[in-house]
């Protein structure tokens, strides 16, 4: 049995800090500063996060607060871009994904996936 060895003990992964507004624009300075990047469009998440991101956007209404592009599904990030056709667009959509979890790891989060989608070439 490995419970009898020191050390073997099961490692439990600290929590993933929830992504907030704040954190979520901050990712998108990211992904806008990644070269070939010229827009950057809303996700979409599946339909229980759905009804989470509309009941905060009514929130957001009436208020200076910008509403994130990125949407958080889970541990999911979902990123919608546009690219300028310079660079091939898979190129483009790597370095984005690249940028984003090294964003994410130093902001103390762990996404489990990173969804880069390219909705415009050029």
């Amino acid at each position: 049995m490995t419970d009898d060895i020191p050390g073997t003990e099961p490692v439990q992964p600290e929590p993933d800090l929830p992504w907030t507004d704040e954190a979520l624009l901050a990712v998108e300075a990211v992904v806008l500063d990644v070269p070939g990047v010229t827009d950057l469009y809303r996700g979409r998440t599946s339909v229980g996060n759905a009804v989470g991101s509309a009941v905060a956007a009514v929130r957001r209404i009436g208020s200076s607060e910008a509403a994130p592009r990125i949407a958080v599904d889970g541990t999911t990030l979902r990123i919608v871009i546009g690219t300028d056709g310079a660079a091939p667009a898979p190129t483009v959509a790597h370095a984005v994904h690249d940028a984003v979890l090294a964003a994410a790891r130093s902001a103390g989060r762990q996404p489990t996936r990173i969804d880069v989608r390219v909705a415009r070439i050029g």
